[in-house]
């Protein structure tokens, strides 16, 4: 044969890929025999267009072999002999095995309880049958509602608004308005009127119209009427619907159809119907359902005359016909409202429909259900769901290449003895399945005690898992069956494609398995992701802390606020707080219609201008809070100009106002603003007469709102208490039980509540806490995977160069140079890691903020210390599995050389 000549090599490969395994290699043979003997006869070129054709002849006839096979097998019992030894092996490295079981369980259960999460959170309102033709109503002060930022859009109705768009519009199948009320106080009295038990209702309470049930029949989550007719028990006035636990709550072992409620000490209302408790993924979580006709009776002409005044606890909620979009029913809803309102009012006000599918995720609005989350967030949780069953697969693909050097000569016998890359490959896949499915079912057990914790973690109610539920079986199916073919198909590939000579040899170097730099790029993969969220994490926190400790404009310590009840008498303020001033615990008392911020308490808005205004333009929203002589020393609000406001100022005519109010109104300096005169859009002047700094009423998520305040004794609600506990003065225990006998003396038939000022500001960020804490654990399991690879990647090191550290050891190394060997790579790898994760967090965090009107500035070392923290961790992993073998005695290793 011609030196030199050989036959086209692309047609072997193309018989190595096409040809059944069995047949491949006896075919090749068949051809080169016939290649060599056309090239002794008819020379190099006709031999090679020969063996082509002849190869691609009998190609097509391995086809026929194939589909005619020569012998058939029990797939079941080849299945049985896999899992027998996928067994075997898996045994046979216990070490391995248990790290990559580990690895895998803390990710499919943290990945399971995070796919129960999202489906909670996503089911919110979903229910009600045609959802996607339900709308709420929102005010905005721009006509596009997806142009507003947050403090533009409200939710708040014109009482006359909705009557009016159902009288004079087309298009709605119903609509539905209702009020909701907080801390409403609920009388239980026996047939003789004598009250037998009382009740503080902080949540819940309804006023609402009979349509509701209409509109939101909760279709599929087991709601029901137990008693009452749905058409007409909300009907009448002071009629109530109570749930069934509210109804056993207020009339425990008896009926409670027909009984008497006494809401607020004035309001005899008769139970006329009784509901199943409402699910808990709705923000519509009523338990006492108040007829909308007691608010019409209650506020008479004004429900149809007061166009102006907005209460943003009063909702409309609307459900279209089929047909009818929501940008043409706006604007038949925009033409009533203009047709009652004054130009001023309607270019000032726009009626936006919201989407009922939208409530939950929009934290632009609030809603009744006092939590919202965005889709961001949403989004944010499941990518890290997605990345925790990552990098535990990343886990299994780095130990199962590294210990492939280990079964080399296994994976060459089994070849020799005729195994082929097909039968290896499902082997080694079925290793990684079983793996991959104990994990799973252990992963199902803990995430079950796993969902305990997130439920009072995220304050949300997740039933545990149905394990006859299709989601839940569906879900474990799908991640086992995903990790499984993500994480063994590498391994597999590699290991299956080992000569067989080399192996039986065991020649192979560590590096040269699978790509030494493959595992380099999954270990800063897997560290990246790490970084990333335990950065993102830290300057969360960072910002969570900001928001806490920041000046808001008022002081929030040691201040106890109580409550007044409805229609306090005012004559009996003077007399708690001369009570309440004698006791040594007290440093000052103040009465107000509402707190300077704070998540609970009452809120008032409406219009005020220049003494000249005569347009809409020349009119801002400000809020208003009515305000005793001793609120501003006593939150140590600051002063800037004029005076404070004294008794003598009870006629409302003179007022304080804020420096941002002074400004949007060009009123000038603090002082030059003093004695200006204002006019409220319903005609009403007022004189400043002071002008305080600016303090933020709501969170520090918002900017400090417009503020006017006045004194009006007729409107307070709520009593602040400054205390001075010290040395001598008693405990903090001893003084609310002081105040709460001084309180009940006044107001003997209702039921004392008290609240620490700073809780209640701190109540603006529990949403965001929350999630940080989420997110802290999240970077912990993080943390966890990532070290549990580590130790096993170093364990295998360390085990494969224990005869080179004997040597090194022998020739002069110190234990120092013997960790430096092996940290050196694993360090240089973090750092990596560390410098792709920062932009990443950066970007991401940055975005984060930009909703936010008050944050932190991201400064360097907000990086460093998270990236410190991850290499510590990394380096004492590493350390701690090298240190034995550093300081170990090299004879042990190399006597048996």
């Amino acid at each position: 044969m011609k030196k030199n000549a050989t036959p086209p090599g692309w047609i072997d490969s193309l018989i190595d890929r096409l040809a059944p395994d069995e047949f491949a290699e006896e075919i090749r043979g068949d051809l080169y025999e016939l290649f060599c003997s056309d090239l002794d006869q008819k020379g190099i070129s006709a031999a090679r267009r020969r063996y082509v054709f002849n190869g691609l002849g009998f190609l097509a006839k391995s086809f026929f072999w194939k589909r005619q096979p020569r012998h058939h097998t029990n797939p079941f019992t080849m299945l049985s002999s896999y899992f027998k030894m996928a067994r075997r092996s898996l045994m046979a490295y216990k070490g391995n095995t248990v790290i990559n079981v580990l690895g895998l369980v803390v990710g499919i259960a943290s990945a399971l309880v995070i796919a129960t999460v999202i489906r909670y959170e996503l089911s919110f309102d979903s229910f009600h049958s045609d959802a996607d033709r339900i709308y709420r109503m929102v005010r905005c002060s721009l006509p596009e509602l997806a142009a507003n930022k947050r403090s533009n859009c409200r939710t708040g109705i014109s009482y006359p608004v909705p009557d009016a768009v159902k009288a004079e519009t087309t298009g709605l199948v119903e609509i539905v308005s209702m009020q909701y009320f907080e801390d409403v106080f609920v009388e239980v009295p026996d047939k003789s009127g004598n009250i037998v038990s009382r009740f503080r209702e902080e949540r819940g309470c309804v006023m609402v119209e009979p349509s509701f049930f209409k509109i939101f029949d909760f279709k599929g989550t087991g709601f029901r009427w137990i008693a009452g007719n749905p058409d007409k028990a909300l009907e009448e006035p002071l009629s109530v619907v109570l749930t069934r636990s509210l109804a056993e709550k207020y009339f425990p072992g008896g009926n409670a159809m027909g009984m008497i409620l006494k809401m607020e000490r004035e309001a005899d209302c008769k139970v006329t119907g009784i509901i199943e408790d409402l699910p808990p993924n709705t923000d519509l979580p009523f338990t006492v359902l108040v007829s909308y006709a007691t608010l019409r009776m209650g506020r008479g002409d004004r429900m149809n005359n007061d166009w102006g005044g907005v209460n943003d606890e009063h909702h409309t909620y609307v459900k279209l016909a089929p047909g009818i979009t929501p940008r043409e029913m706006e604007k038949r809803i925009a033409r009533v409202h203009q047709s009652h309102t004054p130009k001023d009012l309607y270019e000032g006000r726009h009626y936006l429909l919201q989407p009922l599918r939208d409530l939950h995720f929009d934290t632009r609005f609030n809603n009744y259900n006092g939590r919202t989350i965005s889709r961001e967030t949403i989004l944010a949780i499941t990518l890290v769901g997605l990345f925790l069953l990552l990098t535990a697969a990343i886990n299994y693909i780095n130990l199962a290449t590294a210990q492939s050097v280990m079964r080399a000569k296994e994976i060459g016998l089994r070849k020799v003895m005729g195994s082929t890359r097909k039968t290896l490959v499902l082997q080694l896949f079925t290793e990684t399945f079983v793996v991959v499915l104990i994990a799973g079912v252990i992963a199902l057990v803990i995430a079950e005690l796993m969902l305990i914790n997130f439920q009072s973690l995220l304050n949300v109610t997740l039933r545990g898992f149905n394990f006859t539920d299709p989601f839940t079986l569906l879900s474990l199916l799908a991640i086992v069956l995903v990790v499984t073919l993500f994480a063994g198909i590498y391994p597999s590939m590699v290991m299956s494609g080992f000569n067989p000579v080399v192996a039986m040899k065991n020649r192979f170097a560590t590096e040269k398995i699978g790509g030494f730099s493959l595992r380099k790029v999954l270990v800063v993969a897997q560290f990246t992701i790490t970084q990333m969220l335990v950065v993102g994490t830290f300057l969360v926190v960072a910002q969570m802390r900001y928001f806490q400790n920041a000046d808001m404009g008022f002081d929030k310590e040691a201040v106890v606020t109580m409550p007044l009840p409805g229609k306090a008498d005012p004559h009996k303020f003077q007399v708690m707080e001369d009570q309440l001033r004698s006791q040594a615990f007290v440093a000052d008392v103040a009465f107000s219609s509402t707190l300077p911020s704070g998540v609970r308490r009452n809120r008032s808005a409406t219009d005020v201008g220049r003494e000249d205004a005569t347009t809409s333009k020349d009119y801002v929203v400000y809020e208003y809070q009515s305000i005793d002589p001793s609120y501003i020393d006593l939150y140590k609000i600051r002063l800037l100009a004029g005076r404070g406001i004294g008794l003598q100022d009870s006629a409302g005519e003179n007022v304080l106002i804020n420096k941002k109010l002074a400004q949007r109104l060009r009123l000038g300096t603090p002082e030059e603003a003093v004695g200006e005169v204002l006019k409220a859009s319903w005609g009403k002047q007022f004189t400043v007469v002071g002008v305080i700094d600016d303090f933020y009423s709501n969170s520090m998520k918002e900017g400090a709102d417009n503020m006017l305040l006045v004194t009006d004794p007729g409107k307070f609600d709520y009593v602040s208490v400054k205390l001075a506990i010290g040395e001598g003065q008693g405990s903090m225990q001893e003084a609310v039980k002081q105040m709460e006998k001084i309180w009940t003396a006044a107001y003997p038939e209702h039921i004392f509540s008290y609240e620490f000022f700073d809780e209640n500001i701190r109540a603006f960020y529990v949403q965001e806490e929350k999630y940080a804490q989420l997110f802290q654990l999240f970077s912990l399991i993080f943390l966890l995977i990532g070290c549990l690879g580590l130790y096993g990647l170093i364990t295998f090191v360390v085990n494969r160069k224990g005869k080179e550290v004997a040597l090194r050891k022998v020739l002069g190394a110190t234990v120092s140079n013997i960790l430096l060997m092996f940290s050196r790579e694993y360090v240089q790898l973090i750092v990596l890691s560390f410098l792709i994760a920062v932009p990443v967090a950066y970007y991401a965090v940055n975005s984060w903020l930009s909703n936010f009107a008050n944050h932190i500035t991201l400064q360097w070392w907000l990086f460093a210390v998270p990236g410190l923290l991850v290499l510590t961790i990394a380096l004492l992993v590493v350390i701690s599995k090298s240190m034995r073998t550093a300081n170990a005695n090299p004879v042990d290793k190399l006597k048996y050389e």
